[in-house]
């Protein structure tokens, strides 16, 4: 009976640790998402003050740097990328 008590235990305890580690990896997903919208809002702020200036001025190389940000910025990585 007290084995039985025991192992009840050692799984309750385990799984205590189990929810504190849950909650450890949502406050971090809910900092990543904090700096994800954070960017997002950034990149639309610089994309609005771009519109505000109207035509493109910059050269060849600034059109293709703005192009691979534009790449980057709405890339999705998939799986463990």
């Amino acid at each position: 009976m007290f084995s039985i008590l025991r192992k009840m235990l050692e799984r309750a305890r385990s799984f205590d640790a189990v929810l504190d580690r849950i909650e450890i990896l949502e406050s971090k997903l809910d900092r990543f998402t904090r700096i994800a919208d954070e960017n997002e809002s950034l990149w639309q702020f610089l994309d609005e003050q771009k519109e505000k200036d109207g035509l493109w001025t910059g050269s060849a190389e600034d059109f293709e740097d703005e192009i691979s940000d534009m790449m980057v910025r709405n890339m999705k990585p998939q799986g463990d990328a």
